[in-house]
């Protein structure tokens, strides 16, 4: 009956409890009208399973849940073995009464909020073997529910999942009491303090994981001594010290060993031979090196290695690669390992190889891995000459391929068109020449072949992929107009193109790539206004339009950027952290540093950058709506007005940099606002008055940040407000000689036209008389319409004329 919506639930209930026989109730996933909190009497004598997985009360008129309690009558149900409550939605799921189920051998209860905690009428149940928490809310700290596990329970408990409850605190010593234990999992929490040495008493333990919490101190070596472990996980933790051969020396079962992300510095001899026989390693993180780890060839069933940043400056030796047959994960990257790989690599055939030897020393040629590679990362390392010609037939299953960071030359083979490829980064080395012209690429999801030195324009084939979201051309010498097969890509989020030479104007059709997060046309020759279509890429995250030829007015619209609107709730100071490795990544140009940031980073980054280009006119107060905005630069350009005054209300901003433009009017004291402000450049500017003070303006001393402005005072730039001399600021002194010239030239223009019209006129009117009378009527109405012209006129050149007066007194 599981998933029914079931009416007249205690009608359906009173009939089900007269069949005392019934063993197995399965009724997970239903909808109760009704779960009636007592019963006459409970005849469920025989009941063993009860499974109210995902069960839930609704009332049914409304179509809407009901909280309520499960019933008390179910806790008398003594044949209970296993009960089965994960993702329920009644209240108060393991009441004191849960400590009634003496017969209880299985208790599940994922994925439910436990406000309660955990009763001690637990430790009743002498029977149960399994109890499952995992997902659930707990939000407690470990150490108090010592006395629910603390009667018989602690000797019949065979399995503890604990993982991703909220629990907190150090860990407690009552947990080696728990004596035939073999599955402790008690990952992804926030639990502290060292490892107690009383977990060296859970002699039947087989499954130990405590990895990502925040345990610190050293891992006592007793737990050498667990010689039933098979897994054994305590990574993404804060533990240190030593880990010798004298913590593995009994431990002839493991087979999978997980130490990654501590700072542990394994001392293990050259000529040691584990006890055991591993299927997965993971050490990343952890010191191993200088030397090679001389003792894996001794594990003969290892699938999974993963030694990457563990220090080893050393070559690889050829055991490795042709005797390690089982091998098909293989992770080295960030160690100083040198040498030249051989192309006749023996690992396992069974399955696809994922291969990543990225940031070491390895030269020569490109390797050929074996045919049933399917992802291989070689970025950063000292690979040369051209891609071999046969890669991709010889390699027919690959689908990730990173050669970046490299000294490899020549051009992209061909052949690459008939691969399986989904992403290629081949970016940061000397490839030269066109992109090959490939047809019916239909799987094609990211391309970075940035920083070479590709010709040519964009083909026209790379959104034949439907699922094409990455397009990373930057720094090369393409050129042309952007084709109008990319509005095709309709899944593209990213698209950099910056540091080429492409020309014309931005089109407006990229406005429907609606979902671009980045946008960058960076240092290339587009002319022409900015459409203002580009405000409907509303998940736009980062438009880099800097150093092209780029004029008009900032669209107005802007301002509707709805990912730059939103304020960074979980991440802060990001433009002092870049990253390695985390998938796509890209080179930043941020405070004159190019820094690569990945994926994650990038996701969080939010810029806006229209400097060096020709633009003109107002800053537009709507660009201030960006309240998310950590980047934004409109340097060297010829914007004129004033700074918005609500300028502070960008309360993310990180760098902002309005220098060398025609701005004017004081500085907006509200800039003191921006308490993240980490860089700030005004300079070049006719801005005038007192610079801010106050909060985190007090932190810009620096009088670079201000040279140019004339007309500023403060102690910013030794500059005192009470002795700045009054004089015009140049923008004013430009309009009162605007003014003086204007009235020149009006005076001379009537003059002239004067002269001109009066001997021409007079002579018409002595021989036309039709023309006289049409004259005296003409200049009667034009006395009235010039009067009228006059009198405003000069009503504004007496105004401008008095401001003039006003600032040269």
């Amino acid at each position: 009956m599981s998933g029914s919506s079931i009416e007249n639930t205690s009608n359906w209930l009173l009939a089900l409890n007269m069949l005392p026989l019934v063993q197995d109730i399965g009724l997970a996933g239903c909808q109760f009208d009704n779960f009636p909190q007592s019963l006459p009497f409970v005849n469920f004598t025989s009941l063993s399973l009860l499974d109210l997985s995902g069960a839930s009360l609704w009332d049914f008129s409304n179509n809407s849940k009901v909280n309520s309690s499960l019933p008390e009558w179910l806790f008398r149900i003594t044949s209970l073995q296993f009960l089965y409550l994960s993702a329920s939605e009644f209240t108060e799921l393991i009441p004191s009464g849960i400590g009634n189920l003496t017969s209880l051998m299985f208790l599940e209860l994922e994925d439910v909020d436990i406000d309660a905690g955990i009763p001690s009428s637990l430790s009743n149940l002498c029977e149960l073997g399994t109890l499952d928490f995992s997902g659930s809310t707990i939000n407690s700290q470990l150490d108090v529910f010592k006395a629910s596990f603390s009667g018989c329970i602690k000797n019949s408990l065979q399995e503890l999942d604990l993982r991703n409850t909220s629990l907190s605190g150090n860990m407690p010593d009552w947990i080696g009491d728990l004596n035939n234990l073999y599955i402790l999992d008690l990952s992804f929490n926030s639990l502290s303090g060292s490892i107690p040495t009383s977990f060296c008493k859970l002699s039947t333990l087989q499954v130990l994981f405590l990895y990502n919490n925040k345990l610190n101190g050293t891992v006592p070596e007793c737990l050498g001594n667990l010689s039933e472990v098979k897994y054994l996980a305590l990574s993404s933790n804060a533990l240190i010290g030593v880990i010798s051969e004298y913590h593995f020396s009994n431990l002839t079962e493991l087979e999978d060993m997980d130490l990654n992300s501590n700072s542990l510095d394994l001392n293990l001899s050259y000529n040691w031979v584990p006890p055991f026989q591993l299927d997965y390693l993971d050490f990343s993180g952890c010191k191993l090196g200088p030397q090679f780890p001389s003792w894996l060839q001794t594990q003969k069933s290892l699938a999974h290695l993963d030694l990457s940043s563990t220090g080893i400056s050393d070559s690889v030796p050829n055991w490795f690669w042709n005797s390690m047959t089982n091998l098909s994960t293989v992770f080295l990257a960030n160690n100083e390992l040198h040498g030249v790989i051989p192309n006749a690599i023996k690992f396992s055939d069974d399955t696809d190889l994922s291969i990543d030897l990225s940031s070491n020393f390895f030269e020569g040629p490109v390797p050929i891995f074996p045919s049933n590679t399917a992802e291989l990362d070689l970025s950063n390392n000292s690979f040369m000459g051209p891609i071999p010609d046969g890669i991709f037939q010889l390699m027919p299953n690959l689908r990730m391929l990173a050669l970046a960071m490299n000294k490899i030359n020549g051009g992209i083979p061909s052949s690459m068109c008939n691969s399986q490829l989904i992403t290629i980064s081949i970016s940061n080395n000397n490839l030269s020449g066109e992109l090959p012209n490939c047809q019916n690429n239909t799987q094609l999801v990211g391309l970075d072949l940035s920083n070479n030195n590709l010709s040519g324009g964009i083909p026209k084939w790379l959104c034949e992929s439907p699922q094409f979201q990455h397009l990373h051309l930057r720094k090369n010498s393409l050129s042309g107009e952007l084709p109008p097969s990319l509005k095709t890509c309709k899944k593209l989020d990213t698209l950099d193109l910056g540091g080429n030479m492409f020309t014309g104007r931005i089109p407006i059709w990229l406005g429907e790539l609606s979902s671009l997060k980045i946008l960058s046309f960076k240092s290339n020759k587009f002319v022409g206004q900015i459409p203002m279509e580009l405000s409907n890429l509303t998940v736009l995250r980062i438009l880099d339009l800097s150093n092209n030829k780029l004029s008009g007015s900032i669209p107005m619209t802007f301002g509707n950027f709805m990912a730059m609107r939103n304020p960074l709730t979980n991440i802060r100071s990001i433009l002092n952290i870049t990253t390695g490795n985390y998938g796509e990544n890209m080179i930043l140009d941020i405070k004159g540093r190019e820094d690569r940031y990945g994926s994650i980073l990038l996701s969080q980054m939010t810029i806006l950058d229209l400097s060096r280009n020709s633009l003109s006119g107002r800053i537009p107060d709507e660009l201030t709506n960006l309240l998310g905005l950590l980047v934004f630069d409109l340097s060297s350009n010829d914007l004129t007005g004033q700074v918005p005054s609500n300028i502070g209300d960008m309360m993310e901003l990180e760098y902002l940099d309005l220098s060398r433009n025609k701005l004017s009017g004081a500085i907006p004291s509200s800039l003191s606002n921006l308490s993240f402000l980490d860089f700030l450049d005004l300079s070049y500017n006719n801005f005038s008055g007192r610079i801010p003070t106050g909060k985190q303006m007090n932190t810009f001393v620096d009088p670079k940040i201000y040279v140019g402005n004339q007309y500023l005072c403060g102690f910013q730039i030794n500059v005192s407000c009470t002795d700045q001399p009054s004089q015009t600021p140049t923008n004013v002194s430009e309009d009162a000689d605007e003014n003086r010239k204007e009235i020149l030239r009006l005076c001379l223009i009537t003059i002239a036209g004067f002269a001109v019209g009066f001997w021409a006129i007079s002579g018409v009117l002595l021989v036309n008389k039709r023309f006289r009378i049409w004259w005296f009527r003409y200049v009667d109405s034009l006395y009235d319409s010039l009067y009228v012209t006059s009198r405003v006129w000069f009503a504004r050149l007496k105004k401008k004329m008095s401001k003039i007066n006003a600032t040269d007194g």
